[in-house]
């Protein structure tokens, strides 16, 4: 079969579909669920570290599928996983509305996590740099605001469908929304431009020994997977998702602690959620403009001082600065990974590369919840936990900018970029 660039370009129309799909998905799932908290723990009596597992959950169902995601994707077409997918996700957020006992929220949780993942980040890192080999950051970034989209229009609708109908009614619908959006979608997906007889995005400007792709340049996984960078750059990673998770689980608890209402909780976290969006797709031009190290550095010390201004509540300038700083601070975890990933180590084992990186923070990020529990419980307050988040950003930002070489010695080892 003869290969093309057509124009318009359906690479574009995959994008479009990611941005409609993280919305749906993780806008909702992960950046939401911290709004159940408080009237879960109201209604049923749980404790604040018991019902914050959930988000814990989260991270462990991310752990576990980017530990299996490569091999999947070697033996399963991404599209048919993702259909499943958003069919047990629909089913597990409605399931949440009928839970009873603590270990039903549990249950639920772990395979409403594991359909996320397998939905939306770990699948859509692979499908667009299959799609795209020019402007990558630009376009993940992009495909990635739809997850701050997502949060910043269902952060008020699920605060207020809690205020008027209750928790569960929210799950319900929002299950309905869910079901809505993703099935119909993940019938245009296609994993690679090849399945439609087109060529990558930007595969006409590259050099004659890139245009191959069974000879695709990069570092095998099994060598890289023991090199001191890889290591350090999995720890580097997974710390500032363990900081991120921490804050945005916490932030909605800590706020009602403070004195804000429920509602003015869920219009801060919409307003992260629009700083978010605007956010990630900066980064991702930012990737591609700047280079991993003035990136990586730039979004590490926005991420820390989100929870230093978080310490600061109540008032006006606190929460300003909580929502500018969202924007290229909480990107970095979701943008950053996969964009460092292949630029670190190349396109040729990437969805092993990304897989791991994924899996690795997802141990880390799961302990961030039951830290800030575990701190809350102990100190009455979220404060030392975030100085916490804080602090362990700025720290291991410095350790993952060290393990990225510039981009003068890095243009002498293409073979790796």
């Amino acid at each position: 079969m003869k290969l093309s660039l057509k124009r318009p370009y359906y690479g574009w129309i995959i994008v479009a579909l990611g941005i409609v799909i993280m919305a749906a998905s993780v806008g909702i799932v992960n950046n939401c669920m911290s709004l159940y908290i408080v009237p879960i723990c109201e209604e049923m009596g749980y404790s604040r570290k018991a019902v914050s597992m959930l988000n814990t959950l989260i991270s462990v169902g991310n752990m576990a599928v980017a530990a299996v995601s490569a091999e999947l994707y070697h033996r399963f077409s991404i599209r048919r996983i993702m259909q499943v997918s958003a069919v047990l996700i629909s089913i597990g957020y409605f399931a949440f509305s009928l839970a009873t006992k603590l270990w039903h929220f549990y249950a639920i949780c772990i395979v409403v996590a594991c359909a996320l993942w397998l939905l939306a980040y770990i699948p859509f890192a692979v499908i667009l740099s299959n799609w795209f080999h020019k402007r990558t950051g630009f376009v993940i970034g992009l495909t990635y605001m739809g997850t701050g989209v997502g949060g910043m229009i269902f952060s008020p609708i699920i605060g207020s469908l809690i205020a008027n109908s209750g928790w569960r009614q929210a799950m319900v619908t929002m299950a309905i929304v869910m079901a809505a959006v993703h099935i119909p979608c993940t019938f245009f997906l296609r994993d690679k431009p090849e399945d439609m007889g087109l060529l990558p995005y930007g595969y006409d400007e590259e050099p004659e020994e890139l245009q191959h792709r069974d000879t695709l340049p990069g570092v095998p996984f099994a060598a890289g997977k023991h090199s001191a960078r890889f290591i350090l750059m999995a720890i580097g990673f997974s710390v500032l998702c363990f900081a991120n998770a921490g804050f945005c689980t916490n932030l909605p608890a800590h706020m009602s602690d403070r004195g804000y209402s429920i509602e003015a909780a869920s219009r801060v976290m919409s307003a992260t959620m629009a700083s978010l969006a605007i956010g990630k797709i900066s980064l991702g031009w930012i990737y591609d403009k700047f280079g991993s190290r003035f990136a990586t550095a730039l979004s590490g010390m926005m991420l820390a001082a989100c929870p230093i201004a978080g310490i600061f509540l109540p008032g006006v300038v606190p929460i300003i600065c909580i929502v500018v700083c969202f924007s290229l601070g909480m990107a970095l975890a979701s943008v950053g990974v996969p964009i460092v990933a292949k630029a670190a180590f190349g396109i040729r084992d990437f969805d092993r590369y990304n897989g791991a990186f994924n899996a690795i923070s997802g141990v880390i990020s799961a302990l961030a919840p039951i830290l800030g529990g575990f701190i809350y419980d102990a100190a009455g307050s979220y404060d030392p936990a975030f100085a916490v988040y804080a602090a362990a950003t700025l720290i291991f930002t410095a350790v993952l900018i060290g393990c990225l070489r510039s981009n003068k010695a890095a243009a002498g080892e293409k073979q790796a970029i």
